[in-house]
Parts: structure tokens; C-alpha cells; sequence
């Protein structure tokens, strides 16, 4: 996440980084996952102020974020392949990860790519060595509350969105928390919006 300006750097919030006209802190609880999240971010992005992967920083307690295309940038993750590891992404391999709630603890790590479908579907593509992973699915998808990002497909999710359903699904956790987080980006971001941009996402 970036903000352009030298005056809006000093304003940020020292704890969770958002300009303090912005700032998410009275929204974040603290979420005690066990499964890990790596999130293999586009360097695209970094600069999108509506990215939700900086949220879900703020409230899972294990987490890992790495960016970039290439193999090469993505070393960390791939030195734990044999860990129980599984990725988040519709391959035609995929199973539904509604159908997995009897296998809760053989999954330990869990992959989401973030980015807009077609960088998403980029990640995908230059890296062949996440087909060779178990690959999941959601046959249920919850409607997205993330109506200050458009998407070019319905069933689309914010990566929060995901990350909460999947940790939902496998290990039980509540959704309430990073529900409520995402809300309280998304009155953020409207309330300092100028009128006729708010006017946009109100419907």
C-alpha cells in the first residue's frame, strides 16, 4: 500500500499505516488463526490504496505476504511445499472447499493470490509450480461486501473476503471479525470521499 505526498507520509497512523483521516485501528481484532496465510501479491498491488491484503496484516496472527511474478520471488513459500499446503485458486482440479470441513488439520498453509483477475490469472500461469498443489475451490461463495473496488466477474471476492471464507471453512473461525474490519475500511474510505465519487458505490 502507498500514498503519494509527503504531507500525507507524515499523517500516517503509526499503528495501522492508513492516513489518519483513513485510520482502522478501533475496527481491528485480533484473529488467532492456526492455518498460515501466504498471500502472493501482483507488484500491482502495492499501489492500490483499496487493497484489503494490508487488513488482513493488521488482524491475522500468522501471515505472510510476498510480492512479485516470478518464481524466484516467491522462495519463502515454496520451502514449506511439504508442510500441508494447499492453494485458493478455481484450477479444473480444484475441489470445493465446502467439502473439506472433515479433513480440518491435515491443510496447515494456505495460498491466495491477490491481484485483479488477470494478474491473478499472470501469478497463476508463471508459476507452475503451484499446480502441482492441492487446489481449492468454493462451490458456495458468500456475496462480496467490497463495493468500493469493481470487478470484472460477479463472483468475485476482496482477498480478505476469501482468506475469512477459506479460514471459515477449514478451521472453524468466525467470520465476524474480518467481516467487521472490511466494513470499517470501507466507511473510512466513503466518509472521505468527495460526494459525487460516493455517489458511485451507494447502490
Amino acid at each position: 500500500m502507498q500514498f503519494n505526498g509527503a504531507s500525507m507520509a507524515r499523517n500516517l497512523c503509526a499503528q495501522c499505516h492508513y492516513p489518519s483521516s483513513h485510520c482502522v485501528c478501533k475496527y481491528v481484532i485480533a484473529v488467532e488463526n492456526t492455518i498460515t496465510v501466504w498471500i502472493l501479491r501482483h507488484p500491482h498491488e502495492l499501489s492500490q490504496a483499496k487493497s484489503t491484503t494490508p487488513l488482513l496484516q493488521l488482524a491475522l496472527k500468522r501471515m505472510n505476504v510476498c510480492t512479485g511474478e516470478s518464481p524466484e520471488d516467491f522462495l519463502a513459500v515454496q520451502s514449506i511445499l511439504d508442510q500441508g499446503v494447499a492453494v485458493v485458486y478455481p484450477s479444473k482440479q480444484a475441489n470445493a472447499i465446502e467439502q473439506l470441513s472433515e479433513q480440518r488439520g491435515t491443510i496447515k498453509h494456505i495460498i491466495l493470490l491477490d491481484g485483479t483477475w488477470s494478474k491473478v490469472h499472470r501469478l497463476w500461469q508463471l508459476n507452475p509450480w503451484l499446480h502441482a498443489l492441492p487446489s481449492l475451490t468454493f462451490a458456495q461463495p458468500p456475496a462480496s461486501e467490497y463495493r468500493i473496488r469493481k470487478a470484472n466477474r460477479d463472483d468475485s471476492l476482496s482477498t480478505l473476503e476469501a482468506t475469512n471464507y477459506c479460514l471459515a471453512q477449514l478451521e472453524g473461525l468466525s467470520t465476524q471479525p474480518l467481516k467487521q474490519l472490511l466494513a470499517g475500511f470501507v466507511q473510512e474510505q466513503l466518509k472521505n470521499m468527495p460526494a459525487h465519487v460516493r455517489q458511485r458505490y451507494s447502490s
